[in-house]
């Protein structure tokens, strides 16, 4: 029988190693305690016991499938960002789509789903049936298993990496004084160009105009944009060097903004700094899960029919990033919001839906 691993990582060993001063120890600030942590081993931090359950089926999903391969990625862009990115596309697309599922904000956000929409049909068939106010609100959808959710959506992340082929790779290399930090759900993806849209759709991954951001080192970010909408930095280069203040410290800023409680840095000088951000900018602040329901109307047969649904809204900056710019003729169109990749999307879609239903026969 395998070793039961207790302390389990929701952000790996392998990347917050990145952010230490060469010694694997970093500092932490717990923003929900308010406290900043003495220098604490990287094996230490961004992680909690048993995390993803005690039969370790995700943690070693999570150490074969998603970190051991990405480890080399990051180590090989960390030790020369300059050079040609050279690796198996797919386990770094996979890493990223995996790290967004698998981190207590992941689930909580998940978990403030299900409630919206739960306590959204419940009301609708509490109001139809004629119960009174009270009496509706005191009915509430509960999980036995939250955590199930958690396993189902960490693994279900490994393989909705092709939703993220199409965009183009950058790195950020940071030459201020200000190092990148990195927070308990590190990987963030905004959308400037949609930020004005009204679409409900318009902060999903797949949607027109997406950049995700992943912290990967003190001085290096990852970032992953859609080509067609923006132009990033020189053309000639897959990088571009940082030395404005203000784009690491919006960069920063959504690592801040993204966190559940702990962000991760390099050097105690930069303690006053992350406390006074995590001061100004609320965790979880970035998306918001948001609700909507139609009212029921007749579709025949004595039968009534609504919509639910939930969707996320986007925090709207009034700046970005200097070297992201929207290409000339994207600007010049109207703005509409849509699948980059709708076939993609569309089969992503029909293949999740058949995992899900050979795992319930098999569960039967």
């Amino acid at each position: 029988m395998s070793q039961i691993t207790k302390n389990q990582h929701f952000v790996p060993q392998s990347l917050i190693k990145h952010f230490s001063e060469g010694d694997e120890v970093v500092n932490v600030y717990d923003s929900k305690r308010i406290i900043s942590r003495p220098p604490t081993s990287v094996a230490r931090v961004l992680s909690e016991n048993y995390f993803y359950g005690r039969d370790n089926l995700v943690e070693n999903f999570l150490a074969q499938n998603v970190e051991g391969p990405a480890a080399s990625i990051f180590q090989n862009i960390v030790d020369n960002p300059t050079a040609p990115i050279i690796c198996n596309r797919i386990d770094l697309l996979r890493f990223i789509t995996v790290q967004l599922n698998r981190t207590p904000s992941a689930l909580s956000a998940s978990l403030k789903n299900i409630d919206n929409f739960t306590s959204s049909l419940i009301r609708e068939l509490g109001e139809l049936n004629g119960f009174d106010k009270e009496t509706i609100e005191n009915v509430k959808f509960v999980l036995n298993d939250p955590k199930a959710v958690l396993g189902q959506q960490t693994l279900e992340g490994a393989l909705n990496w092709p939703l993220l082929d199409d965009l183009e790779w950058h790195i950020l290399i940071n030459k201020t004084d200000t190092s990148f930090v990195i927070s308990d759900h590190p990987v963030v993806h905004y959308n400037w160009h949609l930020r004005n849209s009204n679409n409900i759709a318009y902060t999903s991954l797949t949607s027109c105009g997406l950049q995700v951001f992943l912290p990967i080192s003190r001085s290096i970010t990852l970032c992953l944009y859609d080509k067609k909408v923006y132009k990033f930095g020189d053309k000639k280069y897959h990088f571009s060097y940082v030395d404005k203040i203000t784009d690491i410290l919006l960069l920063n800023e959504l690592q801040f903004r993204s966190r559940e409680s702990f962000v991760v840095y390099d050097s105690k000088n930069l303690t006053d700094y992350v406390i006074k951000s995590c001061e100004k900018f609320p965790g979880s602040s970035l998306h918001q899960n948001r609700s909507w329901a139609s009212k029921p109307e007749p579709s025949g047969n004595d039968e009534l029919k609504s919509t639910h649904v939930n969707y996320r809204t986007q925090l709207n900056f009034n700046r970005w990033l200097s070297m992201s710019q929207v290409k000339r003729r994207i600007r010049k169109k109207t703005v509409e919001c849509y699948d980059r990749n709708p076939m993609i999307v569309q089969g992503h879609r029909e293949f999740i839906e058949k995992s899900r239903d050979r795992a319930k026969q098999k569960a039967l």
